[in-house]
């Protein structure tokens, strides 16, 4: 650590050569006559200590050039967002908005290129209040590619989005009657000296492993309607529990579940189909 306390405080290697610039040579003298050479660490401390450099000089260089490289990052960065913004106030749109999945895309033009020599934007606009602006682009072809990139992504997303929140509201109560029959109940038995610990006042609420219970997925097998991996990971429901299922969603007044159903009607047609080994092995 002196040799670097040393090079951060004189900006020089820590060598013999500029330890005599620093201190002189007949104080390095003096320190070999004491048998003390620039190899040894009692050297650099005598020299840093002639110069009355502090002990944490190296550290305070490294916080120093850190908040030096901060400051110019963050100067780098208002100067670029200063010209993007001198650049977007003078845009001129380039041609008549396109429509795409409901979207409004108009591709405009900079008065000038950044300095990565980007010149065209793109707004991507939908009713009421959606608006996406995309990075600068080299070509008015690369902008409108990337606002046409940001819109399927969008619309992918909000598909998928759309998607989880049917199956949600149907397998919300579902999923809730499952824990709730299938869980038992938890007390804080830590909570109030209650000579009964299972009563009102402790009760916590219902405790549910967090996966199926296997006592009941075991008799499922039995009855053909599940297959079980040996892992135990993974459940592939028979063409007959398929059947039970439909009917027992089809019963159930719950919103939603006609929808689902729907998605699923090849089922019906799949649950029914027989292969022509399956006739051969009903026929003997």
């Amino acid at each position: 650590m002196e040799k670097k306390n040393f090079e951060a405080f004189t900006n020089s290697k820590a060598l013999k050569q500029y330890a005599i610039q620093w201190c002189g040579q007949e104080f390095i003298d003096g320190l070999i006559k004491r048998s003390i050479f620039a190899k040894d660490t009692k050297f650099w401390q005598e020299v840093n200590q002639y110069l009355k450099i502090p002990n944490d000089a190296y550290e305070k260089k490294i916080a120093r050039d850190k908040l030096e490289k901060e400051q110019k990052i963050a100067e780098e960065k208002a100067r670029e967002k200063a010209e993007k913004e001198r650049l977007l106030a003078n845009k001129k749109q380039c041609s008549d908005s396109k429509e795409r999945k409901g979207w409004e895309i108009t591709v405009f033009e900079l008065p000038g290129s950044d300095k990565y020599g980007n010149k065209f934007i793109a707004d991507c606009t939908k009713k009421p209040n959606l608006i996406e602006t995309t990075d600068l682009s080299k070509s008015y072809g690369d902008a409108y590619s990337r606002a046409c990139s940001f819109v399927d992504k969008f619309e992918k997303n909000q598909d998928k989005l759309e998607c989880f929140i049917d199956h949600y509201q149907v397998l919300k109560p579902l999923y809730l009657m499952i824990i709730y029959l299938s869980g038992r109940d938890e007390y804080n038995r830590y909570l109030g000296n209650y000579k009964n610990k299972s009563c009102k006042e402790s009760f916590v609420g219902i405790t549910f492993w967090n996966g199926l219970d296997f006592d009941i997925l075991n008799v499922l097998e039995k009855e053909k309607l599940l297959e079980i991996s040996d892992s135990k990971k993974t459940l592939t429901m028979t063409r007959e529990a398929i059947i039970q299922a439909r009917k027992i969603l089809k019963e159930i007044n719950l919103d939603g579940v006609e929808a689902l159903l729907k998605q699923r009607e090849h089922h019906e047609e799949y649950i029914y189909y027989k292969s022509p080994l399956d006739v051969e092995e009903e026929q003997e």
